[in-house]
């Protein structure tokens, strides 16, 4: 085991000594302990991380020797100095399309060149003036998951879009929004009729089947009843009217299996009425509220807009 503490006086300074029990890592002010000291001589090495090393370092390269941390430290240089390379690579290739209008080429290099910088402001502005065809199109605001994208991109690059598209973002919400108006007026009130006719229908058939099942109990109690009579009497009178008892019976089955089976459809349809893509002018409506919200969601208007869509949806 390994007893490591860091320095009070200089926190890149790592002193570790081996022990022979106790926890793989010490940290006294975390377990509560009191502080203790741990000088240079008594130290069996000093880990000391470099000055230019980035703040919130990892924790694993903590339990490193010194030649491990400079190797891992080497390592993951290269590999910025690599991620560097192909982000410019990427870069450089999307711009030459630029030049070229070749937008549709250009959006994807952009994309994957957003991935290679953790602050790739560039990237992602040229990525969304791809989308828009240079700032002159916004039908790419139309597609939920591109406006919610676009929601959380970064905010230099939002309020340089929304400047030269807002007005025409706005102006698009607002005309669908006159033309969902009276679509949903229509719908309301084809729905409210549906809703009453399959309800009534439904009722029909399910008071129907509870009859018919009734009568299906009694006719199969009365069978019952009569066959317990077949050995009691010598008569043919228990026998037939087992008989008759049980052809009513699979009778009342037969009627009670196809009334359950139309209450059942019934049931389908009032559910089928609840879904806004149940009908064309609901299947319209359905795509006007996700373009609205879509569009909302993009200019920022109303951050309980996701939370509108899926509820949308879920009609």
């Amino acid at each position: 085991m390994e007893e490591r503490i860091i320095d009070k006086d200089d926190p890149r300074k790592i002193r570790i000594k081996h022990t022979a029990e106790g926890d793989d890592v010490v940290d006294p002010l975390a377990l509560g302990a009191e502080e203790e000291d741990l000088s240079d001589e008594e130290a069996d090495y000093i880990v000391e991380l470099p000055e230019d090393a980035e703040e919130g370092y990892d924790e694993d390269l903590v339990g490193l020797t010194p030649s491990q941390l400079k190797a891992r430290l080497e390592e993951k240089k290269r590999a910025e100095e690599r991620a560097r390379a192909e982000y410019q690579k990427l870069m450089d290739e999307a711009a030459a399309l630029l030049e070229k209008g070749d937008y549709a080429q250009a959006e994807p290099l952009f994309a994957q060149a957003a991935l290679y910088e953790s602050d790739a402001v560039m990237a992602r502005h040229g990525l969304w003036l791809c989308r828009t065809k240079n700032f002159t199109e916004i039908e790419t605001f139309m597609d939920y998951d591109a406006a919610q994208e676009f929601y959380w991109t970064d905010e230099t690059v939002r309020k340089e879009t929304l400047e030269k598209l807002g007005d025409r973002i706005r102006g698009k919400k607002r005309e669908l929004e006159e033309e969902a108006e009276p679509l949903r007026k229509q719908y309301k009130e084809g729905y409210e009729k549906r809703a009453e006719a399959f309800a009534a229908n439904k009722k029909y058939y399910l008071i129907r089947a509870l009859c018919v099942f009734a009568a299906l109990v009694l006719l199969l109690v009365g069978a019952g009843v009569s066959a317990s009579f077949l050995l009691r009497t010598s008569g043919n009178l228990p026998l037939i009217l087992t008989i008759v008892f049980a052809v009513l019976a699979f009778a009342s089955l037969v009627v009670f299996l196809i009334y359950a089976m139309k209450t059942l459809n019934a049931h389908r349809l009032c559910l089928a009425n609840e879904k806004l893509s149940s009908t064309e002018e609901g299947s319209r409506l359905e795509d006007l509220n996700t373009r609205i919200a879509s569009l909302a969601l993009a200019l920022g208007e109303d951050e309980g807009t996701e939370e509108t869509s899926e509820e949308s949806e879920e009609e």
